[in-house]
């Protein structure tokens, strides 16, 4: 079986949901898009950690401000 993630119209909702199930699928979750974009900001803010962990480590390189600025 596969998984996705998709955004649709809260309209949508019961009838995707509907569909889904129809063709012997499962939802596993619904989740608000308040909620939603909660997720994605702390999912962001854990993998800026982890750089910054790698980057202690030495595993990555560090970058300077006009890095940064430029871009790279």
């Amino acid at each position: 079986m596969t998984t996705m993630t998709i955004q649709v119209p809260g309209k949508a909702k019961s009838k995707l949901s509907a569909i889904v199930k129809e063709l012997g699928g499962e939802i596993i979750s619904i989740t608000p898009a308040k909620q939603a974009s909660k997720k994605s900001l702390l999912n962001e803010i854990k993998q800026g950690l982890k750089e910054v962990k790698e980057i202690r480590e030495g595993k990555m390189k560090s970058y300077s401000m006009s890095d940064l600025f430029d871009g790279e």
